[in-house]
């Protein structure tokens, strides 16, 4: 089964597969992830694309494609989960041509809290694991110890230039999937095990 999440910077869509993996096998592609390893390496590529998003833009669809091929080819069994892909209606066409998709799950936040979250979030440098500044201690990561960092893309105008993107190229894959009839709406401004909740329902009644 193949399942993709859609949503606004800050809904809780790593949380949410925390909470999935607990319950499935789950094979997570987060394009946001295997983009901040590549710019971790310090590759040329890497450095491409940390200048992209430093500026609050995305990268272009050719170094996308080409990251997530790589990650498909390793992928035996169990649920995939894309998380930041696809993010326009050129990118969907392409995940059609690469594999089917089974179920749009859309995590509908508001952008006020949205904002709020991005605002109070820490991101592991090592691991990628993501927390509230307010829920850690010297900045530690409680999983891997290694360092809680803030993103260099977690500015207020570097958001709401995401925000602008979302709203013009994710809004149509929205309307896409949901003409397909594969596209579920969960109220993201919740908390998080509400929202795994609504989510487990939905991905058990799609798999019978």
């Amino acid at each position: 089964m193949n399942i993709v999440l859609v949503g606004i910077q800050g809904c809780g869509k790593g949380t949410l597969v925390s909470g999935l993996s607990e319950h499935f096998e789950i094979n997570l592609i987060s394009m946001g992830q295997l983009l901040r390893d590549e710019i971790a390496t310090n590759s040329e590529l890497g450095k491409r694309i940390k200048s992209i998003v430093d500026k609050g833009e995305l990268v272009s669809d050719d170094i996308v494609i080409d990251t997530l091929n790589n990650k498909l080819s390793t992928i035996k069994s169990g649920i995939t989960v894309f998380d930041g892909f696809p993010r326009n209606l050129s990118q969907a066409e392409m995940l059609d041509n690469v594999t089917n998709v089974d179920l749009v799950i859309h995590l509908n936040l508001s952008k006020e809290v949205a904002l709020d979250r991005i605002l109070n979030r820490l991101t592991c440098s090592d691991c990628g694991y993501i927390t509230k500044r307010q829920l850690v201690k010297d900045n530690i990561c409680p999983k891997c110890n290694g360092q809680l960092v803030t993103r260099s893309d977690d500015t207020i105008d570097s958001i709401n230039k995401r925000f602008k993107v979302y709203e013009n190229e994710t809004f149509p894959i929205l309307e896409r999937y949901s003409k397909r009839g594969v596209l579920v709406d969960i109220n993201a401004n919740r908390t998080p095990d509400e929202v795994l909740k609504d989510c487990l329902k939905v991905i058990n009644e799609y798999n019978d």
